[in-house]
């Protein structure tokens, strides 16, 4: 569905540029436990094969085409390398039950050693069939259009040559959970490569996710990073600390999204 396509383009790029961490991916793991024997085993020369839980994600753009509708939120928080350098990324997008109709919110909050003073900036877009309508903090007044056939045609394009997969490094498998509703697969991985190149201390490099059963795709994803060059509390010392979170929330649940009484 075409209003899919169009918001998913603006939060891959999003999150692409906003990602500080490089990870990298690896296959599906055995439980931890191994195989357990059965009562119906009657040569135990010829145990079972043992079955790998999957733990390979599949793009977040395969796995929402999938959905009915869904919110979908993702944040992106990079501090240092000092206190005063601060920025976070949170993109909200919400797909209506209709198929017809979808609601980006985008919020950015910075700022830097050389303007400490904090700012904010918001941005909405509405879309309901082929009319959307954009809002921001930056202009008082909002806009309206309507798609383009041949912008349209380009977005399709686009949407097919873009997906998102955050990476992981060896997953550990911890057990099955129910996630928004969704029953999951929960791993935990430990993000490598971290202080190879600058030689600062590991202080952080968890990462964990939830994976649907039916689908493999990503209901929930975290990895918190840091590393620093000297010792803590010292005023010389330099702090990178990065988060990453992804979150599908409501899926498959009833969302109904119309154009706001601002939208001329």
């Amino acid at each position: 569905m075409m209003h899919k396509k169009w918001f998913f383009i603006a939060i891959s790029v999003l999150v692409l540029v906003g990602m500080a961490c490089n990870l990298s991916q690896s296959g599906g793991t055995v439980p931890p436990g191994g195989l357990q024997p059965t009562t119906e085993q009657k040569k135990p020369s010829s145990p079972k094969n043992p079955t790998a839980i999957p733990s390979s994600p599949i793009g977040l753009r395969q796995g929402l085409s999938s959905l009915n509708s869904y919110r979908l939120t993702t944040r992106t928080i990079i501090n240092g390398p000092t206190a005063q350098d601060k920025s976070q990324i949170t993109t909200m997008i919400e797909s209506g039950t209709d198929g017809n109709s979808s609601h980006i919110h985008y919020e950015t909050i910075s700022s830097t050693a050389d303007n400490p003073d904090e700012t904010n900036s918001t941005s909405d877009q509405y879309r309901v069939g082929n009319r959307t309508c954009d809002l921001s903090s930056d202009s008082e007044e909002a806009t309206t259009s309507d798609v383009d056939p041949m912008q349209q045609e380009m977005m399709d394009v686009w949407y097919n040559m873009i997906d998102l997969v955050p990476m992981v490094n060896d997953p550990v498998f911890i057990g099955e959970e129910e996630i928004n509703g969704v029953k999951t697969n929960h791993f935990k991985f430990t993000v490598s490569g971290l202080g190879d190149d600058s030689g600062a201390e590991v202080i952080s490099s968890d990462g964990e996710y939830w994976l649907a059963q039916d689908g493999q795709y990503i209901v929930k994803y975290s990895a918190v990073l840091e590393t620093r060059n000297g010792p803590e509390g010292d005023a010389n010392t330099k702090t990178m600390h990065t988060e990453f979170y992804i979150e599908v929330q409501d899926i498959n649940q009833e969302i109904i999204i119309t154009l706001p009484s601002t939208c001329p």
